[in-house]
């Protein structure tokens, strides 16, 4: 078997090969022809009664032609003087009106239906059950609103103090230890450190005599003074000081002498032999001192550091918590230790430098019904707070509906039924606010030169806030409310409207007045537009689709709409949801009371052509 396919693949392969080329050789020749037919076709010899330039072109005017240039007029004459026209209006003139049985068919269905409606309606058949149907519906709508913002300052103690002074009188003592002894040729000489500082008021030098003195003459704190001595005697010297005599801590006190009422001995050893006795001790001085001495106390006390990123007159005080619990620290100043307690070493105080506003949310806020769904930051502080955010509240909607079940039918007992079984239907809205964007869009560039062709333009406002906080003329809500709102302008309060209509885009808020650093004085920006429609195409389209910011805060950027960027925007996927309001607002029904008079009328002339 596998042999016999094989045989028969080479006759085959060849046909193929024929084919392909007998087609493509027919390609090549009619090549072009089908254009070369449409470039020199000639209408009036292909159709019978062909004319290029009918009584009709008077009526066409070009795409920016307005009016039907006297089209209607024309068919309205043609239509009275016409042969067409006028058969036509004898035959609906002169018809006879059509005449209905009252024992046609569908007359006796319905007249049937007429006597059995409280066994269908009414819950007494039985295979009939009366029911109540609902229905919930969610439906997004997106607001804008002022946040609580909420800013801390910390504060640190930091630990410094003060010295205290004050003057006490002490009896210093120095000892025989503490003085130093040295010869200078035959003069003795010796001296003493001063322990602490203060005013000498008096002094003397106790001498112990372990050797005679042999009459020495000494000079000690400005005053000569003899020491007559002997072995094993002891004797007081006071040393009279001058008023106001004063001395440091450390200060050296240095004095001299010698024998023979300071003349020395000039010969044999009598002035070294004192000098070694009171090296050794055998002899002794001992100074005491009556001083008025200044003494000094630290006294730690607690300074407060504080750290704001904010300026805290644009807040008020809601809180302050401990962050680091107090208790008892300890240090030593100049050898002296101190002590100091506190209840709290650290605080993080909380202002609220803005109060929530909720704007355009306040309707759904109230409503029991609607639930916040997301949020989104519109603008924020220059420390990086948001300051104002978009948020979604997500809505339900109830419908209920009484129906009658009989058998396999369902009767619609009230008329809303068929809301609660189908829901609303918003595509109608959804459309016609698309055409109406796309209209709106039109409108405003036929209105340019086309040299810069924008749709949608809007326009810069900015109102201000005293940043002390008490006067504020970009509240999104109770105006009217605040003493403060009567320094607004004109201008604010017409802002002030257009944000309630959702007429406009919050831009961002900055400084507009400091003094010394401090701000006094902030603004908001906005771009504020004409229509609704506007809004939402500036605000979903060119900036939440194309991320076309709108500037600074100083500086908006509320410019229209390219005509590429236009094209670019996917309006089925806008939220016309606000424009939706107006469209309902503005669409005209007719009475039901009026309504249900026309319907009778037509019933009672059925029934009088039926009782003919």
């Amino acid at each position: 078997m596998a042999a016999g396919v094989l045989l028969l693949a080479g006759p085959v392969l060849a046909d193929s090969n024929s084919d392909y080329r007998a087609g493509s050789d027919f390609a090549h020749q009619i090549q072009g022809q089908g254009t070369g037919s449409i470039q020199s076709f000639n209408p009036q010899d292909s159709i019978p009664g062909y004319n290029a330039n009918p009584d009709e072109t008077k009526y066409y005017g070009g795409v920016t032609a307005g009016g039907d240039s006297g089209l209607k007029n024309d068919g309205t004459t043609q239509w009275a003087t016409g042969e067409t026209g006028k058969t036509i209006t004898e035959s609906f003139m002169n018809k006879p009106k059509d005449i209905l049985s009252p024992d046609a068919p569908f007359i006796e269905t319905g007249r049937d239906v007429i006597n059995r409606a409280d066994s269908i309606v009414g819950n007494t058949g039985q295979q009939c059950s009366a029911q109540e149907i609902n229905r919930s519906e969610f439906t997004n709508y997106t607001c804008e609103r002022d946040t609580t913002v909420e800013e801390y300052c910390s504060r640190t103690a930091t630990i410094t103090g003060d010295w205290k002074y004050t003057d006490e009188y002490r009896e210093v003592t120095i000892p025989h230890s503490q003085f130093r002894f040295s010869m200078n040729g035959l003069n003795l000489v010796f001296s003493v450190t001063v322990p602490v500082a203060g005013t000498v008021e008096s002094a003397s030098l106790s001498v112990y005599a372990g050797l005679y003195f042999l009459n020495s003459r000494y000079n000690f704190m400005n005053t000569a003074f003899n020491v007559q001595l002997l072995t094993g005697q002891s004797g007081t010297f006071t040393i009279p000081v001058p008023s106001g005599f004063t001395v440091t801590e450390g200060q050296v006190l240095t004095g001299s002498g010698c024998t023979a009422n300071g003349n020395c001995l000039p010969h044999g050893n009598g002035d070294r032999t004192i000098y070694e006795s009171l090296v050794r001790g055998a002899s002794t001085f001992t100074l005491k001192l009556r001083m008025k001495v200044r003494d000094k106390e630290w006294v730690p006390r607690v300074e407060w550091v504080e750290s704001c990123p904010f300026n805290k007159v644009d807040g008020v005080l809601k809180g302050t918590e401990c962050t680091e619990p107090g208790g008892t620290k300890t240090g030593i100043m100049e050898g002296k230790p101190w002590s100091l307690t506190a209840a709290c070493w650290a605080y993080r105080d909380k202002y609220v430098t803005q109060s929530a506003d909720n704007g355009t949310c306040q309707a759904y806020v109230d409503n029991p019904a609607c639930t916040l769904a997301a949020r989104q930051c519109a603008f924020t502080s220059d420390e990086g707070t948001c300051l104002h955010e978009y948020a979604t509240y997500s809505c339900e909607s109830k419908t209920a509906g009484k129906v009658m079940i009989c058998g396999g039918d369902v009767f619609c007992l009230d008329g809303e039924c068929d809301k609660a079984q189908s829901g609303k239907s918003h595509d109608f809205g959804e459309a016609v606010s698309q055409l109406a964007a796309l209209a709106a869009a039109g409108k405003d560039v036929a209105a340019l030169n086309g040299v810069d062709v924008r749709a949608f333009t809007g326009q810069q406002r900015f109102c201000k806030k005293a940043a002390a906080g008490y006067s504020n003329c970009c509240k999104d809500s109770g105006w009217g409310q605040d003493v403060g709102l009567a320094k607004c302008s004109s201008e604010e309060k017409a802002l002030a409207k257009a944000k309630k209509d959702k007429l406009t885009v919050s831009v961002g808020e900055f400084c507009s007045k400091k003094v010394l650093g401090v701000c006094l004085q902030k603004k908001r920006s906005y771009c504020q537009f004409d229509s609704k429609l506007a809004q939402i195409v500036q605000q979903q389209g060119r900036n939440g689709q194309l991320h076309i910011s709108f500037g600074s805060s100083k500086h908006p950027d509320c410019r229209g709409i390219t005509v590429d960027e236009l094209q670019n925007i996917k309006f089925d996927q806008l939220d016309f949801t606000n424009f939706y309001e107006d469209l309902m607002n503005n669409q005209k029904i007719p009475d039901s009371g009026a309504l249900t008079e026309k319907v009778k009328e037509q019933i009672a002339d059925q029934l009088k052509q039926a009782g003919k």
